[in-house]
């Protein structure tokens, strides 16, 4: 709504397009929680260095909070004194579902400052009234910024830009961004959110140069989590018992006893599998049992779901069980369930309960009660996450009872650009995700560096059904998403499309690119049964992507947890027989992990992602730095030592050392040192020479004293002494044959 001209000079300065601040700002996450990512954004901010980024976009996955962060942030910075604007996209919210209202939004809140700044952006708000995104981004917020800088550093923030409307709509102020944040003062930041989307990418490489040496001087510091990682698992573990304290207190103030100790450890620890990474599944599935009459009964439902391979099909199971649970409910009626979700999903604006049962004729509110773990009610019903939305609208995922086929569609998956294989044009092939047949590989700087790149493995990009790639990746490496799809025969496949995670988003595309092809040069020389095979490559959105078979069980710890009886001594039998085939080709493989074996459907096991593997002097000529080390918990001494900064490389011995700890893996279930809350007391644990206690008897029943054994001499600290991988996987037939008497 447009402001009008009034002459009392305390009005608000007449902008169009204003809305009230779009989302209330909070410590939206719970002390001690997210740490690692906090100071990341915090030293971003505050770096004075001219050189370094003046956008920072946090990208990932729905559900891995995104959102919360930002809301952390903005509060944060509220404090400080150091948040300029803010900007919430919310795609059921009319006024924050497009970037119509941005500009002039944040331009109000700038005002707000008062002083020369609010009547110069009053001024700029009368004489752009119906000019483009670009002048009024600087009439409204670049010029205002320019003549009157803040002196410390300070931050423009926009969370969910993913939900601001399809590309095209969003494209123009894209655009606006490109052109004006380079020419803000150098005490603003920007930092965005959203899901990964292809347009939001492209517009933000704009923003980069690149150096004569094939360095980024990046302009976007790219930032994500690592969903799998040690500190987000520790933070779910925190998440978790926050949620679950708070019902516990809760059920018991209304009489309901409970267990002392509630959760168990036990399925605390299971919870933090089921979620996948997620902090959206556990605010659900918290929801769910906090509504159940008897919530020790509805967890243990929870935990009886069975464990999903990644993110997406872990929600989706939870979305599915909750929705069985609300159709049990003598309340629930299914036509009402229809009504209600058509409405919500179709209104421009939430609706209360009472305007929903008024437009429906008939009471809601049963219903709705029904589906509090996905609809929120106070004082509007609202779906919980996107991701919900998504679900019933998608006949893949929702079954067909629950499907909601009606109202305002939501947008096309090729919109969202979630996934590689949406957008037919070929035109624009660095700006959207899709399969392209056919070489040369358009516009890789990977190629003219490694001209054999294109050599070293077919291009079977003409037989991937461009239709059957996953919304969401499947599964995630150090250095890329795991999309699923079919070939042309039926076949289920993998493609391994390049991205950064975590603190490796800072190294830069060109040096991700060169990774890339030196994954397929080790890759492609690699042929064993206890490794994966790569079938050939295709160009994945401008991208090498890396095709093997579709390993249906998942990694080799997902396994192990969801198959507590099987043979661990034959799947460690696999693996070391995998990676002395690897050492004898001159091969090392540098991250060796649970996380990289995975199982095919015939239950064996085999070795995955060469993504810091190393090729010998002796094979091919590939320069390894102390930066290519693996996995912390996987690592030895000489990989940590400061000491040993010069010349920690990766080494034979040190992949032996991984292996062992892999073996302990197997066997228990979770990363090695798991009593151990963070990485840095694992670093220093080993650094003093500290060895993983070993697991009792009953939590490990297969593990033998002469396995154990074995592990420890893998474990060596003289990397001299410990066995090669040949002799390990020797003594592991022996044990399996009966034999390890013998050595």
């Amino acid at each position: 709504m447009e402001s009008s001209i009034t002459g009392d000079p305390s009005a608000d300065p007449p902008l169009l397009y204003v809305v009230p601040p779009t989302l209330q700002l909070e410590e939206a996450c719970i002390p001690g929680t997210r740490q690692p990512i906090f100071a990341i954004i915090n030293n971003w901010l505050n770096s004075t260095d001219i050189a370094s980024s003046k956008v920072l976009w946090l990208a990932d996955i729905s559900g891995s909070g995104k959102s919360a962060i930002a809301r952390h942030v903005g509060y944060t910075t509220t404090q400080s004194n150091q948040l300029l604007c803010s900007f919430f996209f919310k795609r059921d919210i009319e006024q924050q579902a497009s970037t119509s209202r941005v500009i002039s939004s944040m331009a109000r809140e700038l005002a707000r400052a008062d002083g020369p700044i609010a009547a110069e952006i009053a001024q700029a708000g009368l004489s752009t009234r119906e000019v483009g995104y670009i002048e009024a981004f600087h009439s409204q917020i670049t010029a205002p910024l320019n003549h009157h800088p803040p002196e410390r550093p300070s931050l423009i923030l926009i969370d969910a830009l993913d939900e601001s409307g399809a590309p095209a709509e969003r494209a123009q102020f894209l655009d606006a961004l490109v052109r004006e944040v380079p020419l803000l003062p150098s005490t603003v930041k920007l930092m965005l959110t959203s899901k990964p989307a292809q347009d939001i990418d492209d517009a933000l490489n704009r923003l980069s140069t690149v150096t004569a040496d094939d360095d980024d001087e990046l302009e976007v510091y790219r930032l994500t989590f690592d969903v799998y990682g040690q500190d987000n698992r520790r933070d779910l573990r925190k998440y978790i018992s926050h949620c679950f304290e708070r019902i516990a207190r809760l059920k018991r103030s209304n009489g309901i006893p409970l267990p002392a100790a509630w959760p168990s450890n036990q399925q605390r620890q299971s919870l933090v599998a089921h979620a996948n990474g997620l902090f959206l599944w556990v605010t659900v599935a918290a929801d769910y049992v906090a509504c159940a009459n008897d919530p020790e009964q509805a967890l243990e439902e929870l935990l009886a779901l069975q464990n999903r391979p990644n993110p997406e099909a872990a929600i989706d199971a939870l979305y599915k069980h909750i929705l069985r649970s609300a159709e049990s409910n003598p309340d629930f009626n299914l036509p009402t369930y229809h009504d209600v979700l058509d409405l919500v999903l179709s209104a421009p604006s939430p609706l209360t309960i009472d305007e929903i049962s008024i437009t429906i004729r008939r009471d809601a509110a049963p219903t709705v009660w029904c589906l509090m773990p996905v609809l929120s009610a106070a004082p509007f019903v609202r779906v919980v996450h996107q991701s919900f939305r998504e679900h019933i609208r998608d006949s893949q995922k929702c079954e067909s009872r629950f499907l909601i086929s009606r109202g305002t569609p939501i947008l096309d998956e090729a919109e969202m650009a979630r996934s590689p294989a949406r957008v037919k044009s070929r035109q624009n092939s660095l700006g959207n995700n899709t399969i392209y047949p056919g070489f040369p590989l358009p516009c890789l700087a990977t190629v003219a560096s490694y001209p054999e790149a294109e050599h070293l493995a077919p291009d079977v990009g003409s037989q991937i059904d461009p239709n059957s790639i996953s919304s969401h990746p499947a599964a995630r490496g150090a250095f890329g998403d795991i999309w699923r799809a079919k070939h042309i025969d039926g076949r289920e496949i993998a493609i391994k499309s390049i991205r950064l995670y975590g603190a490796l988003a800072s190294i830069g595309r060109h040096k991700l690119q060169k990774s890339s092809v030196k994954e397929l040069t080790v890759w492609s020389k690699l042929k064993h049964p206890n490794v994966l095979c790569l079938l050939g490559i295709c160009v994945l959105g401008g991208e090498i992507g890396m095709v093997s078979e579709w390993m249906p069980n998942g990694n080799i710890t997902e396994y192990v947890i969801n198959h507590p009886d099987t043979d661990k001594l034959k799947l460690s039998a696999d693996i070391a027989a995998g990676l002395a085939y690897l050492h004898n080709a001159g091969v090392i493989h540098g991250d060796l992990k649970g996380g990289n074996v995975v199982i095919d459907a015939d239950g064996t096991a085999r070795l995955v992602d060469f993504g810091l593997a190393k090729l010998t002097e002796e094979t091919l000529k590939f320069s390894t730095t102390s930066a290519q080390r693996g996995t912390t918990r996987w690592m030895p001494h000489e990989l940590m030592n400061p000491a040993e900064e010069s010349k920690a490389v990766i080494t034979f011995a040190s992949d032996v050392y991984a292996l062992g700890m892999t073996f302990l893996e197997i066997y228990t279930g979770q990363p090695p040192f798991m009593e151990m809350r963070n990485d840095f007391q694992v670093m220093f644990a080993v650094i003093q020479g500290k060895l993983p206690h070993r697991p009792l008897l009953e939590s490990s029943p297969q593990l033998t004293d002469r396995m154990w054994e074995l592990m420890t001499w893998c474990w060596a600290r003289d990397s001299k002494a410990r066995p090669n991988a040949t002799t390990v996987s020797a003594m592991v037939q022996s044990l399996r044959r009966g034999q390890g008497n013998q050595y």
